[in-house]
């Protein structure tokens, strides 16, 4: 009698364990899907993506009729139209900001545009940074 009671103890503990290892692989396969990586790279026939750098100005001030870019990041900008979906920054209302078009660079496109002090016609971009913001017209989409 006491050795089937230890046949069976074994059985539980072989059901048991089976239990344990299914219900491990089951939780290591959600924590794969869970943290699946946020981009991933694949290699096939065609063209590589190419890579824009950020736009950084050598000068300490910007002057430019239109930005387009992910980033604008300064300590000053002094902009007629803000069209963002995200700005950091104090901001105040202004009455426009008159620019010489001698000094613009015209427009600019980059993923990244960062300088000290940026005067704009109008931005363009996802994130706008800045310590202080002097916009006309600022629309948050």
């Amino acid at each position: 009698m006491r050795a089937k009671n230890k046949e069976i103890d074994m059985m539980r503990g072989k059901t048991l364990l089976g239990t344990a290892l299914i219900g491990l692989a089951a939780l290591t396969v959600s924590v794969g899907w869970a943290w699946d990586p946020v981009a991933r790279t694949e290699f096939g026939e065609g063209t590589l993506p190419s890579v824009t750098p950020p736009m950084v100005v050598g000068s300490p001030t910007l002057q430019a009729d239109q930005i387009s870019a992910q980033l604008v990041r300064a300590r000053t900008i002094y902009a007629n139209r803000i069209d963002a979906r995200q700005v950091h920054g104090v901001i105040y209302q202004t009455g426009g900001v008159m620019m010489t078009s001698s000094d613009s660079l015209g427009d600019i496109k980059s993923p990244e545009v960062i300088a000290s002090v940026i005067y704009a016609d109008e931005i363009r971009a996802n994130e706008v940074v800045a310590d202080v913001i002097y916009v006309r017209n600022l629309r948050q989409r």
